[in-house]
């Protein structure tokens, strides 16, 4: 009889389907904690990703700016180069425009203090013998004139 009953059931057979079906498939929550877990694992790969991104971008920044201060450290010391080259081309016309005054200068002394000079200058070993003898003999011809 309880066999008969257990055959005709429609409720007992629905129960007895899902305590079969409970056992040999898998818990929901078991799929949904995967599916929850690989959502996050993505989430987390994307996010690290994009954190790297971001860093590599921020790297990419830092080297141009020094890229560029190393650009204007250039230009600057080109700049400062520029201006010693002038700075000594002016020290340079300054010189000369010294020597010229000192050669005028010269034909404005007297020959004797000329002879003097020039003396003074063989006798301290700045002029060798020769160079002596030539300036010595423009200042006499000078003298003649």
């Amino acid at each position: 009889m309880m066999r008969n009953l257990l055959r005709n059931s429609v409720l007992l057979k629905i129960m007895l389907g899902v305590l079969v079906v409970l056992m040999y498939a898998p818990p929901s929550s078991a799929i949904a904690g995967v599916r929850r877990r690989a959502v996050r694992r993505t989430a987390i790969v994307v996010g690290s990703t994009e954190k790297s991104a971001a860093e590599k971008q921020q790297a990419a920044a830092q080297q141009q700016q020094a890229a560029a201060q190393q650009q204007q450290a250039a230009s600057a010391a080109a700049a400062q180069s520029a201006a010693a080259a002038s700075q000594a081309s002016a020290a340079s016309a300054a010189a000369a425009s010294q020597a010229a005054k000192a050669a005028s200068s010269a034909s404005q002394k007297s020959p004797q203090q000329q002879l003097q000079e020039l003396q003074s200058l063989y006798s301290q070993g700045l002029i060798n013998e020769s160079e002596y003898n030539a300036s010595k003999q423009k200042i006499l011809n000078s003298i003649s004139q």
